[in-house]
């Protein structure tokens, strides 16, 4: 089972990609409301895939995405997914190069299942 993390501050936010997420199988969802709940769930755990807020009300998400991308031995090599309701227009570069992707809000379903499959595409490659 691929394990899912998702960080965002908005509740709704949350329960929406947790909603989209769990309609597929194969799938086990973790939520964080800040950057200090993430990088706690993220020392404890292994995700496959993380959809990281680009701002959260205590932090950046990047700070997630650098801590995670500085030590695979200890989180593993997760896809980063940055979400964000403003575009970075060439502005933030340091930040980008610790996502594997970047989906702007609103996101559409079909972006989310298109990162899903992929997800689901790399695991059967491996196996």
């Amino acid at each position: 089972m691929k394990k899912i993390l998702i960080v965002d501050d908005s509740p709704e936010i949350r329960l929406l990609l947790t909603n989209i997420i769990i309609r597929k199988t194969g799938f086990h969802v973790t939520e964080a409301s800040s950057v200090e709940i993430a990088a706690s769930l993220c020392a404890a755990n292994r995700y496959d895939l993380i959809f990281l807020d680009h701002r959260l009300g205590d932090g950046v998400g990047w700070e997630i995405a650098e801590m995670i991308s500085l030590d695979p031995g200890k989180y593993g090599r997760p896809r980063i997914i940055a979400m964000s309701g403003s575009v970075f227009p060439g502005k933030d570069d340091e930040a980008k190069k610790y996502y594997s992707q970047f989906i702007p809000k609103p996101f559409e379903f079909g972006q989310i299942d298109d990162i899903l499959e992929k997800l689901s595409e790399e695991s059967s490659a491996c196996n």
